[in-house]
């Protein structure tokens, strides 16, 4: 018996050995996550549209009365796209609350979808408007940087 006692004990030892192992190793993986979160932080800020349109705005060195045009360019795009996502938010909500449901009649659904999509073409057709009326103050060579400057920021957008 002494000697299956002392054999626990040994067993004991290498349990909580590999125990203190695994804490260890799962301590070690999650402070890498950590870090590598926050080096991805860093290097890849995300930045509210003010500042990414101030930054564009800065590299197009517009004069006075063109500064006061890209302000009004920018609150119509703020505004507008705050108006487009209180009036299709509640859209889409109805359309999957109507999808959830049982007897959802596939007319229905298709009909707020096409509610929200038409609201988002009518915001389209707004903000074109807006930004060619902004152009029509550039300079050629402005207009053809703005559109650059635009593209780059967009296609980084759409990378992430």
């Amino acid at each position: 018996m002494t000697a299956a006692a002392g054999h626990g004990v040994a067993g004991d030892r290498i349990g909580r050995r590999r125990l203190v192992y695994g804490l260890l190793a799962v301590s070690l993986v999650l402070n890498l996550f950590f870090v590598a979160g926050a080096a991805w932080s860093h290097f890849h800020r995300w930045q509210p549209a003010s500042e990414r349109f101030r930054q564009i705005a800065n590299e197009l060195d517009l004069t006075p009365q063109q500064r006061a045009a890209f302000d009004r360019y920018f609150q119509t795009l703020r505004s507008r796209g705050l108006q487009i996502r209180a009036e299709v938010q509640p859209v889409m909500t109805a359309a999957w609350a109507t999808i959830a449901r049982p007897d959802a009649k596939e007319d229905q659904i298709m009909a707020l979808f096409d509610e929200a999509a038409e609201k988002r073409r009518a915001f389209q057709r707004d903000t074109t408007a807006a930004t060619l009326k902004f152009l029509a103050t550039l300079s050629p060579e402005q207009r053809s940087k703005f559109v650059t400057l635009v593209r780059e920021r967009r296609a980084l957008w759409l990378h992430r």
